[in-house]
């Protein structure tokens, strides 16, 4: 509950951001901020990728015994990743942003260990109150110099807020339970975190390079600003709306390696489940959404969609990296990670340049899609929701077309028609809706 809330509080806030930067400094600018985003992003994924569920599963296992050495990994690898991110701010001839991409790359690094550890510890609501703050930096600050015309600086100083506040926020939280440990830095500890981490790294090199290499790339191959904005603002709503499945599978990986249970098949249906109704409400309003966000924003309508339609087998292969990694078997973890990132260079350079916006989309699809059958062997049991579910994706994507209805009316309609699937096939029932619901209220009023 408190994850799926902190997903929900990232993403009003990340609406509210981008629906008034964009309006204040405009698709320009925020196509260069993009761009700086993802190079940074990149940088701290090429040192980092892995070690957040690594965290994770670290923390659930071990206790306090791996906190330290998850921080001290994490530092190194964000002062490491300063030698990636100069030459990244060169290729884009954005050499005046180096200095925020620099600060935003080591912050973006510490800031994996210091949340992700609240996660492993169960401190689920204490990770949504370092989100909620951090999410609140950021909003306040980007907008504010928005207005003050910082132009491109203003989202940039606005994402450098979010691990900042995050961080210290997290930290903050974590000191009286640390206050009375005994700690012992651990080599065997530290060798187990890096293990693990490079187990999982080709998978969260893959997942993380999936959205922000596709926009550094795109903004070197095709080299248009205000594409590249697009591009970056089409994906962030589809990976608000996949935080929702995530959410669940978060949770679900110290809780099942703590208890040694295997939650993860109904975290996918349930998670999926939820995640539906926001799709099918994007794909049927796809033009509203984007247009209430920068009416310049429309011509990414069908990318949207496109993406959008990702998220059925994105959540998939997350399901089945979770569990994997509650098993220890990183050789899958490895090989499902670079699949994804072989296809996705394969396709992307030529789809981008012949296709814009709309072919970096497919790419992003089509690297998911294509390992779909993998986590159907290795979770069977999904194999029923997941084809129910994307069945409704694609119907939403495709029913618009058919109505003569205006986007309110069209939203309603397969909103209705979702609902009624979801519950006659018994994938997610009206009585589930009630389970969740009251999970939740309970969950928040304990």
């Amino acid at each position: 509950t408190w994850i799926f809330l902190s997903n929900g509080v990232i993403t009003l806030s990340g609406f509210l951001f981008w629906l008034i930067i964009t309006r204040v400094v405009g698709v320009w600018s925020i196509g260069v901020a993009s761009a700086i985003v993802s190079a940074s992003t990149i940088a701290a994924t090429l040192t980092s990728a892995g070690l957040n569920i690594a965290v994770i599963r670290e923390i659930a296992a071990k206790g306090f015994k791996a906190f330290i050495p998850s921080v001290a990994l994490a530092s190194l690898m964000g002062f490491l990743a300063v030698a990636v991110i100069i030459p990244l701010c060169h290729m884009l001839k954005l050499q005046e942003l180096t200095l925020v991409a620099i600060a935003l790359t080591v912050a973006m690094s510490v800031n994996i260990s210091l949340q992700t550890s609240l996660i492993g510890f169960e401190m689920f609501k204490e990770y949504f109150i370092s989100a909620f703050l951090g999410s609140a930096a950021k909003l306040a600050i980007g907008v504010a110099l928005g207005f003050l015309g910082f132009k491109a600086l203003a989202p940039l100083l606005g994402y450098l807020a979010y691990p900042l506040a995050a961080s210290s926020t997290a930290l903050a939280l974590l000191l009286p339970s640390l206050a009375n440990k005994t700690f012992k830095f651990s080599f065997e500890n530290l060798k187990s975190l890096i293990k693990l981490s490079l187990a999982n790294y080709p998978f969260m090199f893959s997942n993380q390079l999936l959205t922000m290499l596709s926009v550094f790339l795109f903004a070197y191959l095709v080299g248009e600003a205000f594409q590249t904005g697009t591009l970056y603002i089409t994906l962030m709503i589809t990976l608000a709306i996949a935080g929702i499945p995530n959410a669940l599978l978060s949770a679900a990986l110290p809780v099942g390696t703590r208890r040694n249970t295997d939650p993860f098949s109904e975290s996918f249906r349930i998670g999926l489940a939820l995640a539906t109704l926001a799709i099918v409400a994007a794909m049927s309003a796809s033009i509203t959404v984007l247009k209430t966000i920068n009416p310049e924003l429309i011509q990414g309508a069908n990318a949207l969609k496109i993406l959008l339609l990702s998220i059925a087998p994105l959540t998939a292969l997350t399901t089945t990296i979770m569990k994997l990694n509650k098993e220890g078997k990183p050789g899958k973890i490895a090989l499902i990670g670079l699949v994804r990132l072989l296809t996705l260079m394969i396709l992307l350079p030529f789809l981008a340049r012949n296709l814009g916006v709309e072919g970096a989309a497919i790419s992003f699809l089509f690297s998911s899609v294509i390992l779909a059958p993998l986590a159907l062997k290795k979770n069977p049991a999904i194999a029923k929701p997941l084809t129910i579910l994307w069945s409704v994706h694609a119907i939403s994507a495709i029913l618009p077309h058919m109505l003569a209805l205006n986007e309110a009316a069209t939203t309603i309609v397969t909103l209705t028609i979702a609902s009624a699937i979801m519950h006659l096939t018994k994938t997610f029932t009206a009585n589930d809706f009630y389970s969740v619901f009251k999970t939740v209220i309970t969950a928040l009023t304990k």
